[in-house]
């Protein structure tokens, strides 16, 4: 089966597609229309804000691998693609993805296929999260470079190696879902699978304030109601100035901050809340 995948990549490759102007992307929309499958993946930089800056979304079809620039052009005609429940999604971690396309584009996305999800559904390793570079290793038998995994997506232009790259997110798509498709059918997972999925959307749609607080209670255990206050109006901040929470306060001084609002002492703020704004904002808020 890894060789048959491997000369069938190298005997019908897809063609590539960057995508910069409305012309070339009207065309590309209604190519992905006619399609009842498609393959995607997502490139963003997500290092000093809140919300990620979505850089590129690629999209394949049996045929075609489309990278649309997100930079340059306006996307939202894709999401009567992406609710189209007529056209399965394939995607590799769908959370991430979902989470990114939802928060930052408000994008509801049906009809979902994870090839993570499958891959650990089929070996019972609950949670496993096989990496795509090693499902391509294993059912083509071949090695994809991850070196542009950290690149500076936001840099136009891209450079080619960038866009080969993006490209190769998305080109085995296809093929390992309808390998692992079948095999979920034939032992009878297909219906869990398919739950597993619908639960995966529905923390990828949520709040990142939500996820957030999440993870930190899974952390600090016991933390007070006060605490959590304080953790959804850093929340409220950080979406607001659109910056990482930690540029407002960072985690270790939620607790310092409850001893704060208890004393009602407005110097030790100075030092713990560090933007005057977000401070003058607590100080109202709480004191």
């Amino acid at each position: 089966m890894r060789i048959y995948n491997l000369l069938k990549d190298f005997l019908l490759p897809k063609e590539v597609l960057y995508l910069q102007d409305d012309d070339s992307f009207n065309l590309a929309l209604r190519d992905l229309e006619a399609n009842n499958i498609l393959a995607i993946d997502t490139e963003f930089i997500w290092r000093n804000t809140y919300f990620p800056k979505l850089s590129l979304i690629q999209i394949s079809t049996y045929k075609k691998i489309y990278i649309i620039d997100c930079i340059t052009l306006n996307i939202s005609e894709l999401e009567k693609i992406f609710i189209n429940k007529k056209i399965l999604k394939i995607f590799h971690s769908i959370r991430g993805d979902i989470s990114v396309l939802s928060n930052c584009l408000g994008f509801k996305i049906e009809n979902i296929f994870d090839t993570q999800l499958a891959e650990d559904i089929l070996s019972q390793r609950k949670g496993a999260q096989i990496s795509y570079k090693k499902l391509v290793k294993k059912y083509f038998f071949k090695d994809i470079s991850k070196s542009e995994t950290n690149s500076d997506w936001e840099r136009r232009p891209l450079k080619k190696k960038q866009v080969d790259y993006a490209a190769e997110d998305v080109r085995y798509l296809h093929s390992i879902m309808e390998i692992q498709k079948n095999k979920l059918i034939s032992s009878n997972k297909i219906d869990s699978f398919y739950l597993a999925c619908h639960q995966e959307k529905k923390l990828g749609e949520e709040d990142f304030s939500i996820s957030r607080l999440r993870r930190f209670q899974k952390k600090n255990k016991n933390i007070s109601k006060k605490e959590i206050e304080v953790f959804n109006w850093r929340e409220n901040q950080a979406k607001k100035l659109n910056v990482p929470p930690s540029h407002i306060i960072e985690d270790k001084n939620l607790k310092q901050l409850q001893k704060v609002m208890e004393k009602k002492d407005l110097n030790e703020c100075k030092w713990i809340i560090k933007k005057d704004s977000s401070r003058d904002d607590f100080i109202n808020f709480f004191l």
